[in-house]
């Protein structure tokens, strides 16, 4: 059953308009933070369309612009125009939508922007009260500023590639294994979610009278200041964070993933009482009583067989039985999560962490909010638009369209 609900009450957001130009992650996961909250969010397509609607996953592998989940996902709540803005009319068109807007958030590139008129200098003098978002790999300014990029090209040059796996993951050897990248658009994705909150800094100044801004957010530099694990020892001292298997890296141990019957668990018992409980679970072995292991330090010094003693144990149990183990024993044991089981989890259901929904006319699962306003509920209030769909706000500059 679809999940749109155009009877909710309107959000919190529902005095701002958004104009989006973008074909990446960030600028549209921006639109999606506000638009999801009420604002209403005009994305702004060109001709070909948001590059994003041939990303898929498409329902049953059949490639359609119109199902694609990536793309559905992004777009959601959103009002969608197509304009060619290598034309005066597409300019003018965009104009209007602006002349009316709160805010403007783009990923393009600085070329493309003002190739289309649509850069942050004219629009601050054309549009003095306009909040214009600007999403690059590398932000406007310094010796990279003009280089394209895109979501692997910021990871790597953040520093996050190198430091993927950290703890408690390991590797042999820093630079020999090669550096890693998740599944999902992390750097676009956590620079959308500081835009989204510059955003709404600037919202607040412009409400107590400081007027628009122009927002720079460098994609590398939201990836680079989430790693205080790793950039405080180098600014401050010679210890280096790695992926090491070294007592430098690891910290106190046990604090690691283990294989157990049907996958992995993370066992953390890092200080004395931690400890203690867990030989009692192991049932107080030899090995576990002996003056290896017996303080903190030990216990850091012989991880390595340590971890392949504890390996043995978690491997004759399932994730579950180690599970309820570490609630009996107030100890933290939890089973590492692959994405499907997660889904299905009673915990996710119950604060409705993924919503039911259709893409291209197939049932689908997507994340919801991960927070909860009383008044103001999160809610899907319309799908995706399709390419052009909402042309006939172009008719009329002043088109305000209630969500």
């Amino acid at each position: 059953m679809s999940m749109f609900a155009p009877q909710l009450p309107a959000g919190p957001l529902a005095d701002l308009t958004v104009v989006e130009l973008g074909e990446g992650t960030a600028a549209a996961f921006t639109a999606k933070l506000l638009a999801d909250f009420g604002a209403t969010a005009i994305k702004v397509e060109r001709p070909s369309g948001d590059p994003t609607r041939q990303r898929g996953p498409f329902p049953d592998g059949k490639e359609d612009p119109n199902a694609s989940g990536l793309f559905a996902y992004l777009n959601t709540n959103k009002l969608g125009v197509m304009v060619d803005l290598a034309t005066n009319e597409g300019r003018d068109a965009l104009a209007g939508l602006l002349s009316d807007a709160d805010i403007f958030v783009t990923d393009l590139a600085e070329a493309e922007l003002e190739a289309s008129g649509v850069s942050a200098r004219h629009l601050r003098e054309q549009y003095p009260e306009l909040i214009v978002a600007v999403v690059s790999p590398f932000g406007d300014g310094g010796p990279w500023s003009e280089r394209i990029g895109d979501e692997l090209t910021a990871f790597a040059a953040s520093g996050l590639a190198y430091g993927t796996p950290g703890i408690p993951d390991a590797a042999e050897h820093p630079y020999d294994e090669p550096p890693l990248h998740p599944s999902c658009f992390v750097t676009e994705t956590l620079a959308g979610v500081t835009a989204a909150t510059a955003v709404m800094v600037a919202v607040r100044g412009r409400s107590i009278g400081s007027g628009g801004c122009h927002i720079d957010l460098s994609e590398q530099a939201a990836s680079a200041c989430i790693q205080v694990r790793d950039l405080m020892p180098s600014a401050y001292g010679n210890a280096v964070y790695n992926r090491l298997l070294n007592p430098v890296s690891i910290g106190r141990m046990p604090n690691f993933y283990l294989p157990c019957k049907d996958g992995y668990v993370t066992v953390a018992a890092p200080m004395d009482i931690h400890w203690t409980r867990l030989v009692e679970a192991l049932g107080s072995p030899d090995w576990a009583v002996s003056e290896k292991y017996a303080t903190e330090a030990a216990r850091v010094a012989n991880w390595e067989e340590l971890r392949g003693n504890l390996s043995k144990w978690t491997q004759s149990l399932d994730s579950e039985e180690l599970f309820a183990l570490g609630e009996r024993t107030k100890m933290m044991i939890f089973p590492f999560y692959p994405i499907s089981r997660m889904a299905d989890s009673d915990q996710v259901r119950s604060r409705e962490s993924l919503v039911e929904t259709t893409i291209g006319e197939a049932p689908a699962r997507m994340a919801g909010a991960p927070f909860a306003l009383s008044r103001t509920p999160w809610s899907l209030r319309r799908p995706a638009p399709r390419l052009g769909e909402h042309n006939s706000l172009l008719a009329d500059k002043r088109t305000r369209v209630t969500t």
